[in-house]
């Protein structure tokens, strides 16, 4: 397996910046206390960017994934929690460089981005789905079938005289919330789609439709 580009942090000051060896500043010639060489040191914390997709963020998985810290190759367990979100930071206590002379091991973080998904959007604890109907349907209503995250389908009542862009409400679900926030709803987004071709008969029919006033 290849090597796992991660970054590391510092505790006490500085942000996240690539590896090098936190013990270079002891052993290197620098003129200190040659006893803090023996002294316990906690390991550096490291970063790592994960990308999930939107149904793991909504539902939740365990994932495992393989990093390369200095010298070795770990394979990690990660639980990811219902309803996180692109830009959440995920500890993993621990799980970061070891420490140096019994220290405790540093933590690892994991900087979560959550991937496009083909007909689904994601706008706080909300999820979104376009629909697209015929105008028939639309002007005398209709049930359609709506797919939801979690693989099944509903059946959604379509009333009659629905205009274009209508947003449908489908309470509860969408996103479960992180720490106690209420779960979203799923929002249809209905697209009445008027024909570009008709028949002569659809012609004369619409024709005397428009002629009653509608």
């Amino acid at each position: 397996r290849g090597r796992t580009t991660f970054r590391t942090s510092r505790r006490g000051g500085g942000g996240a910046q690539d590896f090098e060896d936190p013990f270079s500043g002891i052993f290197g010639g620098g003129g200190g206390d040659r006893h803090y060489a023996n002294m316990q040191q906690r390991g550096q914390d490291a970063e790592y960017n994960l990308s999930i997709s939107l149904e793991e963020s909504v539902l939740g998985a365990d994932k495992k994934i393989s990093l390369q810290m200095e010298n070795r190759i770990e394979d990690i367990n990660v639980k990811i929690p219902p309803g996180i979100s692109s830009g959440k930071k995920l500890r993993l206590p621990g799980k970061g460089l070891a420490g140096f002379n019994g220290g405790l091991n540093g933590d690892l973080f994991l900087n979560i981005n959550v991937l496009p998904h083909p007909i689904f959007a994601r706008d706080g604890n909300d999820l979104y789905i376009e629909k697209t109907i015929k105008f028939t349907q639309a002007a005398l209503g209709t049930t359609i079938d709506i797919p939801t995250l979690d693989g099944t389908t509903k059946r959604l009542k379509i009333a009659p005289g629905t205009q274009n862009n209508t947003k449908i409400r489908m309470k509860g679900y969408g996103v479960p919330g992180l720490k106690g926030s209420l779960k979203g709803d799923q929002f249809v987004k209905i697209n009445v789609e008027v024909p570009k071709k008709l028949t002569d008969k659809q012609i004369k029919m619409i024709e005397q439709l428009a002629a009653d006033g509608i």
